[in-house]
């Protein structure tokens, strides 16, 4: 949900140069950090979908506990429970998520992953 735009001095002053250190990112080829969390968040979820196609069973436990680790940063954030995890459901499902479905299979991801367990 967006903000409010804060048309204040300081305000103005902020979003300068927010734009600012955006357009430099953009020069350098930088992703911003939210692109980052996006963008490790889309890469467990293709390897929880892979441990579950795969019946990868020595993982599980490790999975089971980075998927509740997160549960208990919303919870800690102050977040309900039932909705968190209604949410997380929602985010990890590929029925949802077609693009992390095609990441896996389009991508290098799916054949590294294969490699890794093959070695």
């Amino acid at each position: 949900m967006p903000r409010p735009e804060n048309l204040s001095a300081e305000g103005r002053a902020k979003a300068a140069r927010q734009a600012k250190y955006r357009a430099k990112l953009q020069q350098l080829g930088e992703p911003e950090a939210d692109r980052v969390d996006t963008a490790l968040a889309q890469a467990c979820v293709a390897f929880i979908a892979l441990v579950s196609e795969e019946k990868l069973k020595s993982q599980k436990p490790a999975l089971k506990s980075l998927v509740s680790g997160a549960l208990d940063l919303l919870i800690d954030a102050g977040y309900e429970r039932e909705a968190s995890v209604k949410v997380l459901r929602r985010r990890m499902s590929l029925d949802v998520r077609p693009e992390i479905r095609g990441f896996m299979t389009d991508g290098n991801f799916y054949k590294r992953l294969k490699s890794v367990k093959s070695a």
